[in-house]
């Protein structure tokens, strides 16, 4: 557990309270920024974080907008990626750190990626985890894009979004939370691609009611403590990261950005975590976004794990070794 009294909370330039970890990096050391996906808070971090806090890296570590104790608004628009990305500058800007090593999982990745478009100039490299690189899309087709992954991969690897950007979905997670948290953090992988990602397989496992055993990586404590921090605000405000998603919010966003700004300058080193067991993120879709001629003059290290979707909570230790070696790399003074 990342300790309360780490803990600060800031106002952005929107409005928004933001709860977050912080500890100032000692001499020179970087400032790593941690930012977590759905359905997640700063503590799913917390088993990777005191490994470079011990190290003297300077740590930010946010409640997402939505979780934990950041603010919970319910209005979709206001989770928009480019939203999002400036409240961590905010947040940045507030302990006056000039540049980050920012460090993205699941829908953290976006936020993450989001950096390069709004700040490119904070943010010194790149780290995500499951989900790689997601370049601005005004013309982004929810709908086409289902319809071409069920013709490529046989299923529809974002069925379940349509399903969680639903007003109602929240309130059906809530009441069948046993059964969902099985469904969302699996013993067997392969339980995503069954009974998640295709489109109705989420909705009729939770009608189904079975109730699943927990990963080996999790206890009935995790269990506990991330089911409190979760229902302290409820769901209707993280399914809005999806609610963005399916109803393409995100368009006219994007329109404004500068092509210029797509994609991380080439002096910004990246690396991926590819999670080798994740049947929504599929590593080969995932690595594509970083093998491609966007990227071919850019410092790009990509590292496989045996691990499903949660790499951060399954596989730690490994992911923290093979960050120190990036970093040893990337960082003269290292």
């Amino acid at each position: 557990m990342l300790p309360t009294s780490g803990y600060k909370d800031i106002i952005t330039k929107r409005g928004y309270k933001y709860h977050y970890y912080y500890v100032p990096a000692q001499g020179s050391k970087k400032t790593l920024l941690f930012s977590h996906g759905f359905p997640s808070t700063s503590q799913d971090w917390s088993r990777l974080v005191p490994h470079f806090e011990k190290q003297g890296y300077g740590i930010i570590v946010p409640d997402n907008l939505g979780y934990g104790g950041t603010d919970k608004p319910l209005d979709p628009a206001e989770y928009k990626g480019t939203l999002l990305a400036k409240d961590l500058i905010d947040i940045v800007d507030a302990e006056k750190v000039d540049k980050v090593i920012a460090i993205g999982h699941d829908w953290g990745s976006l936020i993450v990626a989001r950096l390069a478009s709004v700040a490119p100039e904070r943010i010194f490299a790149y780290a995500f985890m499951a989900v790689s690189y997601s370049a601005p899309n005004p013309d982004y087709d929810f709908e086409a894009i289902l319809k071409a992954q069920k013709e490529i991969f046989g299923y529809e690897l974002f069925g379940y979004q349509k399903y969680l950007a639903e007003d109602t979905t929240a309130a059906v997670l809530e009441a069948n939370w046993d059964t969902v948290f099985g469904i969302f953090w699996p013993e067997d992988p392969l339980v995503w691609r069954t009974d998640f990602a295709p489109l109705g397989a989420l909705e009729a496992a939770i009608k189904e009611g079975k109730k699943r055993p927990l990963p080996s990586y999790l206890t009935e404590e995790d269990k506990k403590r991330m089911t409190k921090a979760l229902f302290a605000g409820g769901l209707a405000a993280p399914t809005s990261y999806y609610k963005v998603q399916v109803r393409e919010l995100d368009r006219d966003d994007e329109r404004t950005i500068p092509k210029e700004l797509y994609y991380p300058p080439t002096s910004s080193p990246i690396f991926f975590a590819a999670t080798d067991k994740d049947f929504i993120c599929l590593p080969s879709v995932q690595k594509a976004q970083l093998l491609n001629d966007n990227f071919k003059n850019h410092d790009v290290t990509i590292v496989d794990y045996d691990s499903s979707h949660w790499v951060l909570l399954s596989h730690a230790e490994e992911l923290g070794k093979d960050l120190d070696k990036w970093l040893a790399r990337i960082i003269p003074e290292y």
